[in-house]
C-alpha cells in the first residue's frame, strides 16, 4: 500500500509545481519594467513627509542585475536602486492574474545600505503585459502601475 501511495504523492507535487511554473510564467514574464508610483503616503494614511517621494519618485524602470542567480534574484533601476526579490507568489484564474511578491530594496539615497523590506500586491489581464496594484514598506504606501518593456 505505502508503494503506491508514494508516486502518488510525487505526482501530485509535480503536477503542482508545474501549474504553479506555468502560473508565473503567465502573468508578467522577465524583462524591464517601467514602474510609475502615485498615491504615496506614510503608511497611516498621513501626508507624505518627503520620505515616499525620495525613495519612490514618480517611479523608475527595472533590469536585470549583472550579480542575479538561480538562488538570489536580483533587479536594479535606472535610478540605482538595488533590488532583492525575496519571494514571488500570485495566482492565474480565467484570464485575470494576481502579483503578490515581497522584495529588499536598498535606495540609492541611503549612505548605510539598509534594505527595506516591500510587499506589493498587483493584478493585471494575462497577456496585457500591465498590472496595478498597491504597495507598501512599512513607512510609505501607495498605488503603482507596471508595464513590461522588454522580454
Amino acid at each position: 500500500m505505502k508503494a503506491l501511495f508514494y508516486p502518488a504523492i510525487i505526482l501530485t507535487t509535480l503536477a503542482i509545481t508545474s501549474t504553479s511554473a506555468l502560473a508565473v510564467a503567465q502573468r508578467l514574464g522577465p524583462g524591464d519594467k517601467e514602474i510609475a508610483f502615485s498615491n504615496l503616503s506614510m503608511t497611516d494614511g498621513s501626508p507624505d513627509d518627503g520620505t515616499c517621494a525620495k525613495r519612490y519618485g514618480e517611479g523608475f524602470t527595472t533590469k536585470n542585475h549583472p550579480d542575479s542567480t538561480n538562488d538570489a534574484l536580483k533587479r536594479g533601476t535606472d535610478k540605482g536602486h538595488d533590488i532583492l526579490v525575496i519571494s514571488i507568489g500570485g495566482s492565474v484564474s480565467a484570464g485575470i492574474f494576481s502579483i503578490e511578491n515581497e522584495y529588499e530594496i536598498i535606495f540609492p539615497d541611503d549612505e548605510s545600505k539598509t534594505p527595506v523590506d516591500v510587499e506589493l500586491a498587483a493584478t493585471g489581464l494575462v497577456g496585457s503585459q500591465e498590472a496595478t496594484g498597491v504597495f507598501s514598506d512599512g513607512t510609505c504606501r501607495g498605488t503603482l502601475d507596471i508595464k513590461v518593456l522588454s522580454n
